[in-house]
């Protein structure tokens, strides 16, 4: 009897330490590494606060670096490589897309429910889908559409912004002055630079029906140099030298260049983004004489892709923990929350149902938008094709090169690797 006392004794003893283990348990600590800027980490910073209050027993730990992207990739990398590999990441779509392919991502199925995934613009996915399976959500959204001066369009005897490239044409060779007789263009139709490379000029490129990438026998090869892709080259240069619309030293500039000559009724149409709406409320003397719309469709209407994506990294211990934190950030009313106070675009459809966004022009346009904009390149050679497509793209607009010639030059390229 007294053996049997002993042995539930020890037995409850045992159970009461367990138990006091448990309730004493340190919470689980996620960490997670970003680049949000000053009032999105700030925001970041108060919806963690608002999780950890509501789940006392998952810690959130934020690394944020702003270092220059190739040094953000670059420690991310050691650190998968090592062992003190974050939970979460934030990175561009290109490096998701790299990052699942060599399986440094979780396979996120388990966890993510349909109706996030349906409410969510497909071309979001993109990066993070392979082989059928989802592998990051996305966090920031943004795709570029065409800002015009309603009160330019106006004057020329137009009261809506072109649906395509026809009346792109004629809307801007109506708007394009000498005004002082000096043989210099002094007001601008249309403002399309080559500043940053080639994001500005794949709407143009899609909506002229090309593609970067077909299959032949199972292999994907380069289709940028189809007849659309240099249809859609073709009309850029016609643009600058034939049209004579926009300024000749496209080839280099950004926005930045455009944007004083919008606000001082020197340009009448440029595109930009969603972070450039900010900015021009901000300009004096043109409230009310703009507007934000589609842009101008070729055979097709399409604009690309920019934005950032959560990936959750596959050495995690706590996988089931970090996506429930990125749930939680994911919800419908903290995303709504989350894009009115930074001034961004709702990643969820669902959310410009929300009379804030449901009422402004500016975001129901973008909303539009959304639903024809593509996501660049996911494959892991992505970033060498696109660099290479860009160069051709440029060379071209700088007349180096032919539109076929360049294009041709720069598939024989993307073909090698793509078949090494």
């Amino acid at each position: 009897m007294y053996k049997k006392l002993v042995i539930v004794g020890v037995v409850l003893l045992s159970m009461l330490v367990m138990t006091s283990q448990i309730v004493g348990a340190a919470p689980v600590t996620i960490k997670l590494m970003h680049q949000f800027n000053d009032a999105e980490s700030a925001k970041f910073e108060a919806i963690v606060a608002q999780f950890e209050a509501d789940n006392p027993g998952i810690k959130i730990e934020l690394d944020r670096d702003n270092s220059p992207a190739d040094a953000y990739y670059g420690k991310l990398v050691t650190l998968i490589m090592g062992e003190a590999v974050p939970d979460i990441a934030r990175v561009e779509p290109p490096k998701a897309a790299s990052y699942v392919a060599a399986g440094y991502a979780a396979n996120l199925d388990p966890y993510v429910s349909t109706g996030l995934i349906l409410d969510l613009f497909p071309g979001t996915l993109e990066p993070v889908v392979s082989d059928g399976a989802l592998y990051g959500i996305p966090q920031d959204i943004s795709t570029l559409v065409l800002f015009y001066r309603t009160d330019m369009l106006a004057e020329a005897g137009y009261d809506s912004p072109p649906a395509t490239w026809d009346e792109l044409v004629e809307v801007a060779q109506a708007i394009t002055k000498d005004t002082d007789g000096d043989g210099e263009t002094d007001v601008w139709g249309l403002g399309l630079f080559g500043g940053w490379w080639s994001f500005e000029f794949y709407p143009w490129f899609w909506a002229a029906g090309a593609e970067m990438l077909e299959e032949e026998d199972g292999q994907l090869v380069p289709a940028f140099n189809s007849p659309e892709g240099v249809a859609a080259l073709q009309f850029w240069l016609d643009l600058i030298y034939k049209y004579k619309v926009i300024p000749k030293g496209a080839v280099n500039y950004t926005e930045d260049d455009y944007k004083p000559l919008f606000a001082a009724k020197k340009m009448a149409m440029f595109t930009s983004g969603p972070w450039t709406v900010a900015s021009m409320k901000e300009i004096t003397g043109i409230e009310g004489k703009w507007a934000v719309a589609p842009i101008p469709a070729g055979k097709r209407s399409a604009s690309v892709l920019g934005g950032m994506h959560f990936i959750v990294l596959e050495q995690s211990e706590y996988k089931a923990e970090a996506m429930k934190f990125l749930d939680y950030f994911m919800q419908t009313d903290v995303q709504t929350d989350w894009a009115k106070s930074l001034d961004l675009l709702p990643i969820r459809k669902s959310c410009y149902a929300d009379p804030f966004f449901e009422q402004d022009p500016l975001m129901q346009a973008y909303m539009e938008q959304l639903k024809v904009a593509k996501s660049r390149l996911t494959i892991p050679e992505a970033e060498e094709i696109d660099y290479l497509f860009a160069v051709a793209w440029l060379d071209a607009l700088a007349l180096v090169k032919g539109p076929q010639e360049a294009l041709d030059e720069a598939a024989a390229e993307a073909l090698k690797v793509l078949t090494r």
